[in-house]
């Protein structure tokens, strides 16, 4: 018997209905089953060439690791952040190679670390990302003026009672050679001290300020606001990392004054000799700035320091970001 067109059309359409999952389940449109098998396929194959492409590899024996094959422009799986703040732990300086973020795109990125703040000195700050600030040969501070900041060993904002944990550094103009950035790994200079020296400083604190009779380089002027804000704090000269348990020798000779309870004179005599210690080249790695380079470092167990050693009539900007700290212990 000869269907008609309608009937062939309706049995079509049952037949169609009728097929198993993965197959069909309307015409032209694939199953639940089918499609999730697809996005599922397409996750892992993802995820493979993410992890495959993801390299970490150290720059050198002390401190320092370079990290390439990751864009923070978009988003990373849990187990990507993992590796990535594992190699922190591991290392204290990770270089992200190959980032162009502005600064919305960067104060995003560095949450994937820990909650950013905004920087204490509101010239510095940038619009519309008051967690970015501007490290520059031309800092805004002294409105345009050339100065090389943070040229002194340091680590940054512990003349705050809870100082950045980590701080992120973003290359955005560099000069056409030199510029370089040098870190000290702070758990290799306190594991190298002379029983007798470290016994010394066992439950011995510091006095930091934000302009401290010691300090070295030059200090932005405060506002009565940020004056205000950055009253003397009281800090242990050995600091335990509470991620990895480790301990560090936590000085920053731009910041101490003194050590608590100590004459100027004995305090002074303690603390050059911690730096004189600290600043041997064998707890160095001197970094090299590529473009693209975001260096993100653990202030927590490094010292760092910006070098002069180029042509300052060329341009050197860096955007910062520093996370929400904890009281050192």
């Amino acid at each position: 018997m000869l269907l008609d067109k309608e009937e062939r059309r309706s049995n079509k359409i049952r037949t169609t209905l009728g097929k198993p999952h993965g197959v069909c389940d309307d015409i032209g449109r694939p199953s639940k089953a089918e499609s999730g098998n697809a996005r599922n396929g397409l996750r892992n194959k993802r995820q493979a060439g993410k992890e495959e492409s993801m390299r970490i590899k150290a720059l050198s024996d002390v401190v320092g690791a370079a990290v390439t094959g990751v864009d923070l422009s978009t988003p990373l799986d849990a187990k990507e952040l993992s590796v990535l703040k594992r190699a922190l732990t591991d290392h204290l300086v990770l270089c992200i190679r190959g980032q162009s973020l502005d600064a919305r795109a960067f104060a995003d990125a560095s949450r994937l670390f820990g909650r950013p703040k905004s920087f204490l000195l509101r010239r510095d700050r940038i619009d519309g990302a008051p967690e970015v600030s501007i490290v520059s040969n031309r800092p805004p501070s002294l409105e345009g003026k050339l100065l090389v900041q943070a040229k002194y060993w340091h680590t940054d904002d512990s003349y705050l009672a809870a100082p950045a944990t980590l701080t992120l550094l973003l290359a955005k103009t560099l000069p056409n050679d030199g510029g370089d950035t040098e870190f000290i790994n702070c758990h290799a200079v306190l594991n190298a001290l002379q029983d007798t020296l470290r016994q010394r400083l066992e439950g011995l604190r510091a006095v930091h300020k934000y302009r401290s009779r010691r300090n070295k380089s030059w200090v932005a002027i405060r506002s009565a606001e940020e004056e205000a804000e950055t009253p003397p704090v009281v800090h242990p000269l050995i600091r335990t990392h509470p991620e990895s348990g480790q301990k560090a020798l936590y000085i920053n000779p731009n910041r101490i004054d003194h050590i608590d309870g100590w004459g100027e004179p004995e305090s002074d005599a303690l603390l050059d000799e911690l730096y004189e210690f600290a600043f041997q080249p064998q707890f160095q790695y001197r970094h090299r700035w590529q473009a693209g380079d975001l260096i993100v470092w653990d202030n927590r167990c490094t010292m760092h320091r910006a070098n002069a050693d180029y042509d300052l009539n060329q341009l050197r900007v860096m955007h910062r970001i520093m996370l929400e700290g904890e009281v050192p212990v």
